[in-house]
């Protein structure tokens, strides 16, 4: 039991290995990402609402051609 106690006490000391730094990396890159996302959400927002009122327009005009055409396609 002192071994596995001793094991996980023991701190790796020295220049992070390539695979360390890769994953530093990625997680930069996940930050970064994220940033932008976060900048970006307005634009967004405004650019789904107008598709929305976009497709809403066209349902109704659907469902009242239908309604004078006199059945469902």
């Amino acid at each position: 039991m002192i071994r596995w106690t001793r094991l996980l006490c023991v701190r790796r000391r020295g220049r992070p290995t390539p695979g360390q730094r890769a994953a530093q990396h990625a997680v930069e890159r996940a930050k970064a990402a994220r940033i932008e996302a976060e900048e970006r959400r307005p634009e967004v927002d405004e650019t789904t609402s107008k598709l929305r009122r976009i497709r809403e327009r066209n349902h109704f005009a659907e469902m009242f051609t239908d309604a004078l055409e006199g059945g469902a396609r």
